[in-house]
């Protein structure tokens, strides 16, 4: 049970260069790559990560003009933060990114038109849907080079693909940590709290909430697909394995969201206690147990990465490093647990089932069940359809973990990922 965090908190980190490693593709003699096709899983995968990304913006950006018509300040406030301060971290993020790129020697420079473009979207705060895009152009050209018999250039463009599409992925998964999981707990909660006064306005609330969670767990299941897609000694993840992931997280966003939405709609202090405390306990618990991670340089790194880490571990579990994290998982779900536990005894005591019996136990119900199918999902995947194993199709490629690390020593696979400077 392993999976990697390609996050590099580092100063030194270095994009690898597509023509460099096309010319290790063809010293080696490898023509292609087996399995390195852009195909239509990549394309359904990617508008997929459209398509949620629009609607999650788009019903939230409804209800906070929605809020604002009728008046409820408090409301309009939060969901406007939670739309806005996301997207600009996540531009500023692109933007450096871009930066980065543009001044890597080994990387072509891109056109002025291209730039233009770029700040357009970054302005719009777009930036995960310009990557998305850019990796669908460079895998119509990976096609496009592949049916005219250049295998070199598809290869160099699969690549190029891949660089895009982990970035986006990234870029989504912070996204979605600060902006679909508050605002699928802030609106639940708001739709729980006014339960007892039907109005129009809650179809769009729940529609919200579904477009959230939806996108929560899409975005780990894409992100662990690209950071396998982007490891040459790595199985791929297949489609199977990516639906079954997907199920994995989606319950258990629901168990969680619900959890704390519950908890929210009586005692919101207490939900900050909680998510506080939670906070705290993961990052310490990450910055004692996991020193010396790959993705991280200095042992400030280390602090900072797990003050980072620990946040998404509020609503999910990411490994920090690659290898056995049977027990990490234990650990973690054994806290989640408990914490939706306590959240559903003090919602059961507090509330009554006299005033709205099918919420009562509706609620209680869902949150049980979504955790126990969360664990049916995970345990399926990692018996059933988990990529085990390490993939040897590619013997030399470029080390960015290790650039003094010999390239000439047989039966040696290098990693290759796209890992960014934060």
């Amino acid at each position: 049970m392993a999976e990697c965090v390609v996050v590099k908190f580092s100063s030194d980190s270095v994009r690898v260069g597509t023509d460099d490693l096309s010319n290790n593709v063809c010293d080696e003699g490898h023509s292609q790559v087996a399995g390195s096709v852009f195909g239509l899983y990549h394309i359904i995968c990617l508008l997929i990560s459209i398509t949620t990304f629009i609607l999650d913006i788009g019903f939230d950006s409804w209800l906070a003009y929605i809020y604002y018509c009728q008046g409820q300040g408090s409301y309009f406030a939060l969901t406007v933060t939670f739309l806005i301060f996301p997207a600009l971290i996540t531009t500023a993020f692109s933007l450096r990114w871009y930066i980065i790129d543009g001044d890597e020697p080994t990387l072509s420079k891109p056109p002025l038109w291209k730039w233009v473009l770029r700040i357009i979207m970054l302005l719009l705060q777009l930036a995960p849907i310009l990557r998305y895009c850019d990796a669908l152009a460079c895998g119509v050209h990976s096609i496009t080079a592949g049916k005219a018999g250049n295998k070199l250039r598809q290869q160099k463009m699969y690549r190029k693909m891949l660089d895009e599409d982990s970035d986006a992925a990234l870029l989504r998964l912070f996204h979605c940590f600060l902006h679909a999981a508050p605002q699928a707990i802030l609106q639940l909660m708001i739709l729980i709290f006014h339960q007892s006064h039907a109005s129009s306005v809650q179809a769009i609330q729940a529609r919200a909430v579904i477009c959230s969670l939806v996108s929560v767990a899409w975005s780990l299941t894409s992100y662990h697909r690209s950071v396998r897609n982007a490891r040459d000694d790595k199985e791929k993840l297949e489609w199977q394995g990516a639906v079954m992931q997907f199920c994995w997280h989606l319950m258990s966003t629901v168990s969680r969201v619900l959890a704390l939405s519950l908890l929210a709609s009586l005692f919101p202090a207490w939900m900050g206690t909680v998510c506080l405390c939670h906070w705290c306990v993961m990052s310490a618990w990450l910055a004692v147990g996991h020193q010396h991670t790959a993705v991280c340089a200095t042992r400030c790194e280390e602090l900072l990465f797990s003050l980072v880490l620990g946040l998404a571990y509020i609503l999910a579990f990411i490994a920090p490093r690659d290898g056995p994290t049977r027990y990490s998982y234990l650990a973690y779900y054994l806290v989640f647990f408990m914490e939706n536990t306590g959240a559903l005894v003090v919602w059961c005591v507090a509330s009554s089932s006299a005033q709205n019996p099918v919420l009562y136990y509706g609620a209680v119900v869902a949150q049980v069940v979504a955790f126990l199918l969360a664990l049916t999902f995970m345990l399926l995947y990692y018996r059933y359809f988990h990529p085990s194993g390490t993939s040897t199709t590619l013997s030399k490629s470029i080390s960015i973990t290790d650039p003094n690390m010999d390239l000439g020593k047989p039966g040696q696979s290098k990693q290759f990922s796209s890992q960014r400077t934060l």
